[in-house]
């Protein structure tokens, strides 16, 4: 293939899709005003999808040297949320009607999300 054959390939291949758009899409843009081109698609184009396994990692790259995320002051953050339900419920008991199981469960989710170690 000689180079401008080549260059008219890549125009072909690199081309700006034409898209086709619905009926209710062209009526959307007319009743809205829109201006833009429809339909917004965030596809990307056929020629521009990876093909192929992903590359491995460089030599001296930082796999295998990021370590698990650590949470910092978790337990704090624990004790804190029991303090506020305790006191919730203290309130509860004294003034009313008192749910007091909706509090303990949910302090329940809290602390097996943050699990401190």
């Amino acid at each position: 293939m000689e180079r401008l054959e080549a260059g008219v390939m890549m125009k072909i291949k690199f081309a700006p899709r034409k898209m086709s758009a619905s009926r209710e899409e062209t009526l959307a843009k007319f009743g809205t005003g829109y201006k833009g081109k429809i339909p917004l698609d965030w596809k990307r184009d056929g020629n521009l999808v990876r093909r192929g396994k992903p590359n491995k990692p460089r030599k001296g790259s930082s796999k295998g040297k990021i370590g698990r995320t650590r949470v910092i002051g978790a337990k704090k953050v624990l004790k804190d949320f029991k303090l506020l339900t305790n006191t919730l419920q203290n309130l509860m008991r004294k003034h009313g009607r008192s749910d007091t199981k909706a509090l303990q469960k949910a302090y329940k989710a809290v602390r097996t999300q943050v699990k401190a170690n």
